[in-house]
């Protein structure tokens, strides 16, 4: 079958719950008389994802260097006591 003779296919979009059909250039429904588009949801989207995009890629927060310095050298320390601890605890109650 040739290219030319296939009927063309419906392509469709599904953006979160929202579901369409993209129609071709010239094939659409007429604008609205007014000149503004009946369906607000593509405004209140393009909200949302400009306002996503902002709250992603905000500064992170963070305690300061010398904060971090203390935290990595006593995360080994706390680890190795909270591991003493279980060992302890293990040894205990299996008596």
């Amino acid at each position: 079958m040739k290219p030319e003779d296939r009927a063309p296919r419906e392509m469709t979009y599904r953006i979160g719950w929202k579901r369409g059909t993209i129609v071709p250039n010239g094939q659409g429904p007429p604008p609205a008389a007014s000149g503004h588009s009946p369906d607000m949801s593509i405004i209140r989207e393009s909200r949302m994802q400009r306002w996503n995009r902002s709250y992603l890629w905000r500064r992170a927060l963070s305690p300061g260097p010398r904060m971090l310095q203390v935290a990595v050298f006593a995360m080994p320390v706390l680890l190795f006591a909270l591991f003493l601890w279980m060992v302890y605890e293990l040894a205990r109650h299996a008596r």
